[in-house]
């Protein structure tokens, strides 16, 4: 994973795709959209990955395992 590379993952049983904006490392948090804070615990096999989603623009926390890489957006 590299920033800027376009990936999916599946949230609520459908496919979503966003954008990398920073590799988190093994520990990282963000605002939600509510106001609360969101934090994510990986490991050194599996960090954290900032993203920012296609469908919202919100900023979205996940591990790399949980990522797939996606084609460009046409």
């Amino acid at each position: 994973m590299r920033k800027g590379q376009r990936v999916s993952w599946v949230y609520q049983g459908k496919r979503t795709f966003g954008t990398v904006t920073a590799m988190g490392g093994a520990r990282a948090a963000i605002k939600g959209p509510r106001g609360g804070n969101i934090v994510r615990v990986g490991t050194a096999d599996d960090p954290v990955i900032k993203l920012k989603s296609e469908s919202t623009g919100n900023p979205v926390l996940k591990r790399r395992s949980q990522l797939k890489a996606a084609p460009k957006k046409q």
